[in-house]
């Protein structure tokens, strides 16, 4: 409360005056400033921008979890290589890739079947995947695949730990051992839902890029996945001036990429849009309706779908039901067969139950101001 300063009230008769008492000190009340302020950091942290909630670990704690997190991975994937010597993953094609460019060889002629650098598949990825990746082309190909490796799994640690330990139980999944093992992108894609400046990498997987974009509840996001689709781009373009070309002519000839959503009751996925404010439902939306190839790591993307314990213990536990149903039907005949059977298994064991968590939720979640101002010109984009 304010301090009120006692007047003395004068009188005309200077005898019975009494004499003038002293005035306190004026004290100054400080009002503390309510207003949330913004700080880049949030950035890294909320992609709200919002301070941390109440009862969300603080950032000193989360930063040791996550680089154990990133250790312990990088130290399995190392030791996994060492006991597997003729073992090749995912990511070997890319560090192949990077120390192609330092090589002034053309990536795309140098990976692929029957190529320089043998791999079943032609390159799939973009030039600016490999210039993401370059540093660690200089390193031997099992210390590249544990670096990239335990960064991927410190982000995703550092990331889905914001406002707590409920999504821990995704560790358990199987499409977590199998994007550490195989040295796939799921965990960055993961983390970046949550890590706006990790829109940086959108580019290294278009499609999952996409997926960010529609899932952004801030400007700042697109910023971050255009000014790095720009810049990765550019510094390709120089490298070299006839990649696209390459890279294109590549995905034409991947029969195998295919989005969910033309699956057998995979329009059901459709029903995300409910939930059109969430950045979860619009984030399920867009993996829907991208295509993708048939997997057991891609399904890590959904951790970004779970807000409590049991919602990711479900999560990790419909992964390895997954791993059990395909495993008990084969082999396939073919690729392709099995490409079905993973992608079908997929939809209905482990995207039908995160479209149930989304549904079981309020439409409600932050838009951009701009976007905010158009929606609620129309009636379905007005607030309750």
């Amino acid at each position: 409360m304010l301090t009120t300063l006692p007047v003395p009230i004068p009188t005309n008769d200077l005898t019975s005056a009494e004499p003038m008492k002293p005035v306190p000190p004026v004290t100054r009340q400080v009002v503390p400033d309510m207003a949330p302020r913004f700080e880049f950091r949030n950035l890294l942290q909320n992609p709200s921008g919002a301070p941390r909630t109440a009862g969300a670990p603080a950032a000193n704690v989360r930063l040791i979890a996550a680089v154990l997190m990133g250790i312990a991975c990088a130290v399995y994937v190392y030791l996994h290589g060492r006991a597997n010597p003729d073992f090749t993953s995912d990511f070997d094609q890319v560090w192949a890739g990077a120390r192609a460019l330092f090589d002034d060889k053309d990536p795309y002629a140098v990976v692929g079947p029957g190529r320089e650098f043998g791999w079943r598949w032609p390159l799939y990825y973009p030039l600016p995947a490999l210039v993401i990746v370059s540093p660690l082309g200089m390193l031997p190909v099992l210390a590249a695949r544990a670096a990239f490796a335990g960064c991927s799994a410190a982000l995703l640690a550092w990331a889905v730990t914001r406002d707590g330990w409920s999504r821990l139980p995704i560790f358990l999944s199987v499409s977590f051992f199998v994007t550490m093992e195989l040295g796939q992108w799921s965990a960055l894609y993961a983390a970046a839902f949550f890590l706006p400046a990790l829109g940086l990498i959108g580019i290294a997987k278009p499609n999952f890029g996409l997926a960010l974009g529609a899932a952004g509840s801030r400007i700042s996001t697109w910023m971050w996945l255009v000014g790095g689709a720009l810049v990765l781009l550019a510094i390709s373009q120089v490298l070299q001036p006839g990649w696209f070309t390459s890279w294109i002519a590549n995905l034409r000839a991947a029969p195998h990429f295919k989005p969910h959503v033309v699956r057998p009751l995979g329009f059901l996925l459709l029903l995300a849009a409910l939930r059109w404010r969430r950045p979860e439902a619009r984030w399920l939306l867009a993996l829907a309706i991208i295509p993708q190839a048939p997997s057991f790591y891609d399904q890590l993307l959904l951790a970004a779908v779970c807000l409590t314990s049991r919602e990711a213990l479900v999560f990790a536990v419909s992964t390895v039901v997954l791993f059990f149903y395909v495993g008990f039907n084969t082999p396939q005949p073919d690729y392709e067969s099995w490409g079905r059977l993973v992608g079908n298994g997929t939809l209905w064991i482990c995207y039908f139950p995160a479209l149930v968590m989304v549904l079981r939720r309020p439409n409600e979640g932050p838009l951009p101001a701009f976007v905010e101002r158009v929606v609620s010109r129309f009636p379905i984009g007005r607030k309750a």
